[in-house]
């Protein structure tokens, strides 16, 4: 039993059970006061944004691939599918835009509507189901990748009360 203890207490000692304390005192924060780690830009906003990371490439279908080839823009969904008028689209991790009806689509902008469907986390991520919310879409700011142009970005707007629209992370594939 000594020896357990023993054991724990040479166990803590070099476990650094001590504990450090993260706000240290550093010229570098505003009047030399303390600083919180050294992370992150100085100021809210005074770093430089880098560009989001692109999604993957799947390959698109036969008749996605010929309209690509003959100008039309496409867009690449968050999950790397491509498509050009798609009837589904992943605009984020928790968010399916699902039976999209496309009222325009041209080479600066496209615009259509559908319902987006999230997941809710309700009691959790893994066990809620999803919600259902009509949407209208607004794809635009395409961009140049290889032979092909893709949309850069998309605007999803939903009506639904206190909820917000949500971010979307549709991005061109370079």
């Amino acid at each position: 039993m000594r020896i357990a203890a023993v054991i724990l207490a040479l166990a803590i000692a070099l476990g650094g059970c001590a504990g450090t304390d993260e706000r240290e005192t550093s010229s570098a924060g505003a009047g030399g006061g303390p600083v919180q780690g050294d992370w992150g830009p100085e100021r809210p906003g005074s770093g430089e944004r880098a560009r989001p990371v692109a999604p993957p490439r799947k390959a698109p279908s036969a008749a996605v691939a010929s309209a690509l080839e003959a100008g039309t823009v496409g867009v690449v969904g968050v999950e790397g599918a491509i498509g050009v008028r798609p009837a589904t689209l992943e605009v984020s991790a928790d968010g399916t835009l699902e039976d999209l009806r496309w009222e325009r689509w041209g080479s600066g902008r496209a615009e259509g509507t559908g319902t987006l469907k999230v997941r809710d986390c309700d009691p959790s991520c893994a066990s809620g189901g999803k919600d259902a919310y009509p949407a209208v879409v607004t794809l635009d700011s395409p961009r140049l990748c290889g032979r092909a142009t893709y949309f850069d970005r998309a605007r999803v707007e939903i009506d639904a009360g206190d909820t917000p629209s949500p971010a979307t992370y549709v991005r061109a594939p370079c």
